[in-house]
């Protein structure tokens, strides 16, 4: 009774109140075998590491405006950007800032820091339960105010304006930077009932809930338990094995998809996270950094990696501090050998920032305009490869006065010029589209010695480029025992035929990984119950129900509630999903995707006159987007405003003279409204792009008719014959064309 009654008070002594500004405070999942307890409850046994975690990065990721923990000059400091200005100032205990912009004037009380260096951002309150962070952050190195978006100015209805989605505490950043976090975020009032249970990132949020293991250690069994008969029972073996521990990290360290709102610790990280692969867009096309894609997506690309390192041989995991110096390499050699150490290898001054390891196998990019950051992927220098592909190298980081020929040349005397075989090579041949890489792609998925990483990058290269050879690679991949590279395939086999995904991507419905399952169900979701056997068609069911759900947890980006509208689309529920599309425009009054799908629903229900005001809207924000006038063409030819739709279809071919489809109707519209010459100059232009499409080839058929060309027409009817051998209705064309040349 003792050890129960002690329990009672270090259990409860750890419960702050509730607080009232964007979510509530210290709200412990107390029902079930998994509730959180609290970080005052470890520090009673646990006081050295709470020592270490106390003043980290983790204990200062947010926290409540006060003395203690704001940086900032609020003694009536002033910042101005364009016409903006801001001013901070304390009104007693709180602080203030009052924006003037756009015209307008607004104070706002600061609620929460965010973060400790080198930056500090501030959270608002700004009702319906959004916390945002102001752009206007505090540099803590330099001591100053500074933006977050010096070279745009955003209305104050666009996404990215500081009072918009892309600054919204409860999305953006709130995971990461408390423990337990609940968004609850509710669609129909575009609200947020947001809880936590402890404030900032503190013990739990990385072992997990901890009302178990103060259970079992309160018990006569816990109390003589040894530390592995401690993690065996309470921990299930968590952080012994370097995935296990990497994985722990890389919910929050990772640019990452959310799939579920239930991450219990300890859960496959593809059961809750889709992982964001390192190509072109976020990262160079050779893996190298380039978005804001934080560590986990680098980490796996490297050889360190795949040499068993984890997270925690570098990292204090408490203070978050490195575990050695960087001086003289003191971290790095505590594993490589000391001639990597010397002037032979790294040709630079010793003991000097030249000479540090990172410099030249960590290069990194600065975010959020003062954040330095290190890519992970620990990659050898290439400026080969930059001067060749356009891609950042270490060695120009720092000579920036050189050019990469000259880096090459210098790492060429070095260290010779056959360079080990590495990934990038294949990659950035493939990006570039040179003619063999695809050969080299499919030698680089069935090289199994890759890290898991790099071959489901392939596999994405694969499904970016459909041949045979890379279905193939995809029909190969759906079979890997790599849970990543399975769901690379079933995302990269939505390109695949129709008739080729359901032979495909049945079996992946019932996949042991949710990701997988997931984004199967998403390449088939234009299918229907009746499309398979019973068997399949309860894992379709099953996979159906997931997919919607994870659809419900995105709905607050516009993308996601976009993806959400589409499902419905396919579903054959147009009122939902046209009300989801202008969810999404309401959010986002700049998202046209979702305006150009609405403007499509709304023509099928023939509710023209909204449609065309949509899209005319996309032309006015997008005027370069040759698909809005090619979409706003179509309608009015449709309304038979054949002299309108011309100028579209014209604007649309300047824009996009890729696309054959834009010239064919063009070409249509001419020959109708009796612009034959015009007309012929088009038709031309489709056949020229697209030689095999037996409708442009007809067109042409017909304006010859029309003229009584009849030679002309007579040629490429007999084009169309090749390209429809056998065709009845091709065969009657010719005969009437030839009775006509007699």
């Amino acid at each position: 009774m003792v050890v129960l009654v002690g329990f009672g008070l270090v259990y409860s002594c750890s419960q702050p109140g509730t607080g009232d500004t964007g979510g509530e405070q210290g709200v412990f999942e107390m029902a079930g075998d998994h509730a959180f307890v609290g970080d005052k409850t470890c520090q009673s046994c646990h006081a050295r590491e709470w020592d270490d975690w106390q003043g980290s990065h983790h204990d200062y990721a947010i926290a409540e405006a006060n003395e203690e923990s704001v940086r900032g000059d609020f003694e009536n400091a002033e910042f101005s950007q364009g016409e903006n200005s801001y001013r901070f100032y304390r009104n007693g205990s709180d602080y203030m800032v009052d924006a003037a912009e756009q015209g307008e004037s607004e104070t706002y009380k600061i609620d929460y820091t965010f973060g400790w260096e080198p930056l500090q951002q501030h959270l608002i309150d700004i009702g319906d339960g959004k916390m945002q962070a102001l752009h206007i952050a505090w540099d803590t190195e330099e001591n100053r105010w500074f933006s977050l978006q010096p070279d745009a100015e955003y209305e104050s209805d666009d996404w990215m304006h500081w009072k918009g989605g892309s600054m919204n505490w409860n999305t953006m950043c709130a995971d990461c930077h408390s423990t337990n976090l609940k968004q609850n975020f509710e669609p129909e009032t575009d609200s947020f009932h947001t809880e936590w249970s402890v404030i900032n990132v503190s013990c739990e949020a990385c072992h997990g809930p901890g009302k178990d293991h103060v259970e079992f250690v309160s018990t006569p069994d816990g109390a003589n338990a040894s530390k592995e008969r401690i993690r065996e029972d309470v921990l299930n073996g968590r952080f012994t094995s370097q995935m296990e521990e990497i994985n722990t990290c890389a919910p929050c360290h990772s640019l990452r998809q959310k799939l579920t709102d239930d991450y219990t610790h300890g859960d496959n990280y593809l059961d809750h996270f889709d992982l964001q692969l390192p190509h072109p867009g976020n990262y160079f096309a050779d893996g190298q950094i380039r978005g804001e894609v934080y560590v986990y997506g680098s980490f796996l690309q490297s050889k360190m990696y795949a040499e068993g390192v984890q997270c925690t041989d570098c990292h204090n995991p408490h203070t978050l501090e490195l575990k050695q110096p960087l001086i003289d390499n003191q971290l790095c050699m505590s594993c490589h050998e000391p001639q990597y150490n010397t002037p032979e290898h790294h040709f630079h001054e010793p003991n000097t920032e030249q000479s540090q390891c990172i410099n030249c196998h960590m290069d990194g990019r600065i975010y959020m305009e003062n954040d330095y950051r290190r890519d992970h992927s620990f990659r050898i220098p290439r400026p080969d490869q930059s001067s060749q592909f356009g891609t950042p190298n270490a060695c120009n980081s720092c000579h920036t006065d050189q050019t990469p020929e000259w880096a090459a040349e210098a790492v060429n005397e070095w260290y010779g010029s056959e360079r080990t075989p590495h990934f990038s090579d294949i990659f950035l041949s493939v990006d570039a589209g040179e003619p063999e890489s695809q050969l080299e792609l499919h030698d680089l998925f069935a090289d199994e010695s890759q890290n898991e990483i790099i071959r489901a990058t392939a596999v994405w290269y694969a499904g970016q480029f459909p041949d045979s050879r890379s279905n193939d690679i995809i029909r190969a991949a759906l079979q890997s025992e790599s849970a990543l590279v399975r769901t690379s395939a079933v995302k990269a086999a939505d390109k695949l035929p129709v008739e080729m995904k359901q032979l495909v991507l049945s079996g992946s419905l019932d996949d042991d990984v949710r990701s997988v399952r997931l984004f199967a169900f998403r390449s088939l979701a234009g299918f229907t119950d009746d499309d398979f056997d019973e068997f399949t068609r309860e894992h379709f069911q099953r996979a159906k129900q997931e997919y919607t759900e994870s659809l419900e947890v995105s709905r607050y980006f516009p993308q996601g509630e976009m993806n959400r509208g589409q499902f419905l689309e396919q579903q054959g529920q147009i009122d939902e999903a046209i009300e989801s599309y202008r969810k999404v425009l309401e959010r986002d009054p700049y998202f046209n995707p979702a305006r150009i799908n609405l403007a499509y629903l709304l023509n099928g229900r023939g509710e023209n006159e909204e449609a065309e005001e949509l899209l005319r809207t996309v032309t006015e924000q997008e005027p370069d987007y040759g698909q809005a006038y090619y979409s706003l063409a179509l309608l009015l030819a449709e309304e038979e405003r054949l002299q309108e739709a011309v100028e579209y279809f014209e604007k649309a071919a300047e824009l996009s003279p890729e696309q054959s489809r834009i010239f064919y109707n063009l070409a249509v519209a001419h020959q109708t409204l009796g612009n034959p010459d015009r007309a012929e100059d088009v038709y031309l232009k489709a056949v020229e792009l697209e030689p095999r499409n037996g409708d442009f080839r007809y067109g042409l058929v017909t304006l010859y008719m029309q003229q009584q060309e009849y030679e002309k027409a007579l040629e490429q009817a007999k084009e169309l014959e090749q390209i429809l051998p056998g065709n009845q209705q091709v065969t009657q064309l010719m005969n009437m064309i030839r009775q006509r040349l007699r």
